[in-house]
């Protein structure tokens, strides 16, 4: 096994803390190969909670216009019952006056 080789491996075993400390001070090829597969790991882990909130938004997205269509249904029934209410107080009204 080459040198290039056994640094990767070392290297790979390292915390990222660890890695960023000795790429300030002893860059190496090798070094920036690790860090690059780690960037990598990174972007896909954020990829894909980038997705799920996506989904996620777009699911909270559609259960308010649901309940937006639910509150609108509401206001109508409220309104026609305010409606038949009046029209109650009105007949009822127009039998006291008419005793």
């Amino acid at each position: 096994m080459n040198m290039e080789l056994l640094d990767r491996s070392r290297y790979r075993m390292c915390e990222d803390s660890k890695l960023l400390e000795e790429a300030r001070y002893n860059p190496t090829a090798e070094l920036a190969i690790v860090l690059a597969e780690r960037l990598v790991e990174v972007q896909a882990e954020f990829d894909e909670q980038f997705e799920e909130a996506k989904e996620a938004a777009e699911d909270a997205r559609l259960d308010m216009n649901q309940l937006d269509d639910k509150i609108y249904l509401l206001q109508q029934e409220i309104e026609k019952l305010e409606l038949m209410l009046g029209e109650r107080d009105r007949i009822i009204d127009e039998l006291r006056k008419g005793n």
